[in-house]
């Protein structure tokens, strides 16, 4: 028993406790394939030493509240191994952020059928890298896995990295710090700032995000190079191989009955509902919940461990299943909760919106007109504002920043004449010109109110490469943008807008227009962008509303 995990217990709304009294194995010394020892504790109820087991592999160590969730979880009947993976926590080797994990994590079940106390019954939990790390054995040896409960986290390890195909420079520096820097680490602190973070906006950034070329990002901010840091940077180029070895996907349409929890504001939600979509798609198994969250939100934690228990239960000890919704979505706008039988939500289709001259959003096709004009300057790169970001920023709130800089064009609606709920998988099809072959573009759709305070919902990037994509006959290129998915309701009177940029610094590594590669690029070059909206070239959002809204709209 501990504080801690009462306390949890009790913000959480978690059942009862069976037991209070919890045996731990601390140090226990795991030898993996090439003979590095990993360290794990175990933890099971004294009068249940043959009960399953759920296994949580973590970089984050395996103290402070790690510790309180692997009580938590053996005061409800089960056996918790808490392992530090490699390089972390006081294992051997060295950290190759999720390059080790499919072994290592075979090799430590193959440990655990080795050892009297498994009875052969086992769940993962695991949230972020943990979460990764868990699909990683899947891959490795998914039929001895009975269940999963995943949180803030995806298959792929290297989708979020190179997000639709731009270096997230912000959060790779935070995690990295995380990980390298005692006063970064541990997730209590990791979840208080996330907490803090929504209340407050940070007063200074990190200075290293600035520093130019970014393979001396992680020497600004630590004073030395980082192995892995060094790996990001060099591997910017699509289908490099080297990524290969981090992607777990295959795995997932074999995966077990698993739970998954995101929220809308978190940094892998786009690639956790592709994994969703895939096991759902595969006839197999699994729930989706997205709640109005971060990605280390306290809340969000709670719901996780609340929907894994009864999953275990199930899986692991052939007890009934609780009555669910496979998916059960929040709508921010309306603030309450929502039950669908699949994702996207049935009796939805998406609805184009048009960008027109004059700075117009209409669900018209739009007419003859001149394309709108603006510049790039990546010396004084279009700000991050809001938005799915790792730490230190409010996820939502005034856009009045952004707006009022230059480098940005806006496209806004008339009043809507009642609410409008969009609920599901939003894009672009966005067509333009610009003077470089190297150039990025950023969408935010945003909710204006009557008082015209501006509020993002969502938001989608893309990087631009030579040829791709390919110009039209004109000329003129067309390309399709993935927005974070949203459930949002716009209400009466408030208008839709749309804002267009071509940088969101430091969340995104700027786009300097060069051809020089990512890890040492440092000369800039200026972009001069045009956004057609004609009726050959109808630029436009794809909103997602139920079929009655379609034809209203």
């Amino acid at each position: 028993m501990s504080i801690g995990s009462r306390i949890l217990a009790r913000l959480w709304h978690l059942p009862a406790p069976y037991t209070r009294d919890i045996v731990e194995h601390q140090d226990i010394r795991v030898s993996m394939s090439d003979g590095v020892e990993l360290l794990s504790d175990r933890y099971y109820p004294r009068s249940g030493e043959c009960l399953p087991v759920i296994l949580i592999r973590s970089p984050y160590g395996r103290g402070d509240q790690f510790r309180d969730l692997a009580l938590i979880f053996a005061e409800r009947g089960f056996q918790v191994l808490l392992q530090s993976c490699r390089g972390t926590g006081g294992s051997g080797g060295l950290l190759r952020p999720s390059f080790q994990e499919e072994q290592d994590g075979a090799t430590t079940i193959d440990w655990l059928n080795r050892q009297p106390w498994y009875c052969g019954r086992l769940a993962l939990l695991g949230t972020s890298y943990l979460g990764n790390a868990a699909w990683a054995a899947v891959h490795a040896v998914g039929p001895q896995i009975a269940a999963m409960a995943l949180h803030a986290t995806l298959s792929d390890a290297s989708a979020e990295t190179y997000a639709f195909e731009g270096f997230t420079l912000e959060g790779c520096l935070i995690w990295t710090l995380q990980l390298t820097q005692p006063q970064f680490s541990g997730t209590v602190r990791s979840l208080l700032r996330s907490w803090l973070s929504q209340r407050h906006e940070p007063r200074s950034r990190l200075p290293a995000l600035d520093s130019l070329p970014l393979r001396d990002v992680d020497n600004c901010a630590l004073g030395r190079h980082v192995s892995w840091w060094q790996d990001w940077v060099n591997h910017a180029e699509l289908g490099d191989p080297f990524w290969k070895p981090l992607n777990f996907s295959a795995g997932v349409t074999a995966a077990p009955p698993t739970a998954m929890i995101g929220g809308w504001h978190d940094i892998f939600l786009p690639w956790q509902i592709k994994d969703y979509a895939a096991m759902q798609a595969a006839g197999r198994s699994a729930s989706l919940t997205i709640g109005p969250w971060v990605h280390a939100a306290l809340a969000a934690w709670g719901e996780g461990v609340r929907q894994a228990l009864p999953l275990f239960r199930t899986q692991l000890l052939d007890q009934p299943a609780p009555p669910r919704a496979p998916v059960r979505l929040y709508v921010i706008g309306a603030e309450e909760w929502r039950d669908y039988d699949s994702w996207p939500p049935p009796g939805t289709r998406p609805a184009a919106f048009y960008l027109c001259a004059g700075g117009g959003l209409s669900p018209k096709p739009p007419d003859p007109s001149e394309p709108d004009r603006y510049t790039y300057d990546p010396a004084d790169p279009t700000p991050a504002v809001h938005g799915p970001r790792l730490g230190g920023v409010r996820p939502t709130g005034d856009m009045a920043q952004l707006e009022s800089r230059s480098d940005v064009l806006l496209f806004t609606a008339e009043p809507l004449a009642a609410s409008l709920e969009v609920i599901g998988p939003v894009s672009a099809e966005l067509f333009f010109r610009s003077s470089l072959e190297h150039t990025d573009f950023f969408l935010v759709l945003c909710d204006v109110s009557p008082n015209r305070r501006c509020t993002n919902v969502c938001d989608g990037y893309i990087r631009i490469r030579p040829h791709r994509p390919s110009p039209l006959n004109d000329g003129v290129r067309h390309v399709h943008i993935e927005f974070w998915p949203t459930a949002y309701c716009f209400r009466q009177g408030h208008r839709m807008r749309i804002i267009v940029a071509s940088g969101a610094h430091p969340r995104y590594a700027r786009n300097l227009g060069s051809s020089e590669p990512l890890a040492d690029a440092v000369t800039f070059h200026v972009a001069h962008q045009q956004i057609f909206h004609d009726p050959h070239h109808p630029s436009q959002i794809l909103l997602p509303i139920g079929v009655t809204d379609v034809n209203d709209a």
